[in-house]
């Protein structure tokens, strides 16, 4: 009877000892779940402390970068652009000892220019700064552009360059080779394959180009007869700073950033690039792209599209290579022109007697009626005596003067569409009395040395150092144009635009912005004035903001000229 009482206290007892047995173990998982969380928390400390550090040092690179691409570009442009006046002739001539050495500064000028320029592009599309500027391209057109860039270099070097077109087929649809991507982009990528092969070509060799297309990619390969690469290579080159070997850097110059550079481009058209190792001597460079690019692949933001002014007048494009059309059309809209197309010399005629037409880009080689004959039958026409024409043939312009009174621009096939532009605008009709162009720059070296480039050009330019000066010079001599650095001692060159948005008379300016840093799109998007050009100091010379500016001052005074005529009558 006693043993029930004794049993139960003593299972008490043990369910007392269980939990209290439970009770220390639970305080010490407690504990070590403390630990854990205080130990977690510590870690999560850390990594936030890491990626704050890591933060600011990306936000430092940025600052670096911009401030190496202002502080360096713009010098860099100042000795460019003098050394090319002096070795033009423009300021006089200079003996032969003192033009060798001229060359030998001029060479190492863009060395150097285009070191940092590399590095600058490297940068920017890695860091997803550089979205492309997707539109429909011709790979041929492209092929041919590059040739033509890199044929001085190659010349120098006696190699030859060839360009094989796969015969189109079932298995082949070259269609003119079109796709979708940034011709400005996949023609950097082929100029550093062809100079890159050029560099390692040996005399009176051979590089060739082929192109061959499915229905969904295009395959370009460039192919050269050099030393070729070791297979343990053929990697590591699209490295940033690779050299195959050591002392290429020296021997052959080149940054060793170009094939980087390429890689980046290429991977941003969703495509590929590699190497491999001829059967014979040499080395073969691939590039496959897919022939549409999607949005989605490259991120293009809306802000990536730019505005083109528009009502710039029509432009009556003659060529019975619809790729030609394609291409001179995709430029000419984007610069606010109607364009209007024909593919034979017969189309021409009609259309430039049914419509009010600008001007003419005509080819000279066409079936039917040639362009020779297409050029007598407007001039011989009361409807279409007076409209300006532009040969756009593969004929050297020597040949212009056969053609003085009938052609009054002519441009080179593969042609470069700032050329296409300065002449186009060269032959529209001129305004009266020299343009009004206002540079804004504080570098005052760069700005003598651009001011001096405009000393032959029928334009007046003043210059104005501070942005407070800009505004008082726009009050007092209101500009036909204006030339614009962002960065100034009193402001910068956003808060200018600002202020001239906000004049109803200056609203409407035309704009060149000639920064030394790259512009992103959502801060084009805050500068664009009227029709507006963006140029970057070091990749474009002041002898080439001459002829961009001269031509935009011809077309868009021409065109008010227009619009006042039309408003008298």
């Amino acid at each position: 009877m006693h043993m029930l009482p004794i049993l139960g206290y003593l299972l008490l007892l043990g369910m007392i000892g269980f939990l209290l047995f439970a009770l220390l173990r639970s305080r010490r998982s407690v504990r070590d779940i403390s630990g854990q969380l205080t130990q977690a928390r510590e870690q999560q400390h850390q990594h936030n402390q890491q990626l704050t550090e890591r933060s600011q040092l990306d936000t430092l690179k940025d600052e670096f970068i911009s401030t190496v691409s202002h502080e360096l570009r713009t010098p860099l442009t100042s000795i460019r652009g003098a050394l090319g006046l002096l070795s033009s002739g423009v300021i006089g001539d200079v003996d032969a000892k003192a033009q060798n050495l001229l060359r030998i500064a001029v060479t190492n000028t863009d060395r150097l220019i285009r070191l940092i320029n590399d590095i600058l592009d490297i940068e920017r599309m890695e860091s997803g700064r550089a979205p492309l500027q997707v539109r429909r391209c011709s790979m041929r057109e492209l092929c041919k552009q590059a040739i033509e860039t890199m044929k001085p270099m190659a010349d120098s070097n006696t190699v030859h360059i060839d360009l094989i077109v796969a015969p189109s087929g079932p298995n082949n649809p070259v269609e003119g080779l079109f796709f979708d991507g940034d011709s400005d982009r996949i023609l950097q990528v082929l100029t550093n394959l062809l100079s890159n092969a050029i560099k390692f070509s040996p005399p009176a060799s051979t590089i060739r180009i082929h192109t061959e297309a499915t229905s969904d990619s295009i395959l370009l390969k460039v192919s050269d007869e050099g030393r070729g690469i070791p297979s343990d290579k053929l990697d590591s080159i699209f490295d940033r700073f690779q050299q195959v070997e050591p002392s290429d850097a020296r021997q052959k110059g080149g940054t060793g950033l170009g094939l980087s550079i390429c890689r980046s481009i290429v991977q941003q058209h969703s495509g590929s690039i590699w190497a491999q190792r001829n059967l014979g001597p040499g080395t073969t460079f691939y590039v496959m792209l897919p022939r549409v690019t999607r949005a989605s692949d490259v991120a293009l933001q809306p802000a990536a599209i730019a505005e083109v002014p528009s009502g710039n007048g029509t432009i009556l494009i003659c060529d019975d290579d619809p790729g030609i059309r394609t291409i001179v059309s995709e430029h000419l809209q984007r610069q606010g022109y109607t364009v209007i197309e024909a593919n034979s010399g017969q189309q021409t005629l009609t259309l430039a007697a049914e419509n009010q037409v600008e001007a003419i880009l005509l080819d000279l080689y066409m079936p039917g009626l040639s362009g020779w004959e297409t050029l007598q039958h407007l001039r011989n026409s009361p409807a279409t005596a007076n409209i300006p024409v532009v040969v756009l043939s593969v004929l050297s312009p020597t040949l212009r003067p056969q053609f003085t009174g009938d052609a009054q621009g002519w441009v080179q096939k593969p042609f470069n569409e700032k050329l296409l532009f300065s002449e186009l605008g060269r032959v529209l009709h001129h305004g009266d009395g020299p343009a009004n162009v206002l540079l804004i720059e504080d570098d005052f070296d760069l700005a003598n040395v651009v001011l001096a480039s405009f000393q032959n050009a029928a334009i007046h330019i003043e210059h104005a150092a501070t942005r407070q000066h800009a505004i008082r010079h726009c009050i007092d001599f209101p500009p036909d144009l204006l030339i614009l650095d962002l960065t100034l001692p009193d402001g910068d060159g956003f808060s200018l635009v600002d202020w001239l948005r906000q004049q109803p008379a200056l609203r409407s300016l035309p704009l060149v912005v000639y920064s030394g840093r790259e512009v992103s799109d959502s801060e084009m998007a805050k500068l664009r004035l009227g029709p507006t050009e963006f140029l970057t100091k070091a990749r474009i010379q002041p002898q080439e903001v001459e002829e961009l500016v001269v031509s935009m001052v011809q077309r868009f005074r021409s065109r008010a000229s227009d619009l006042t005529a039309a408003g008298r009558t």
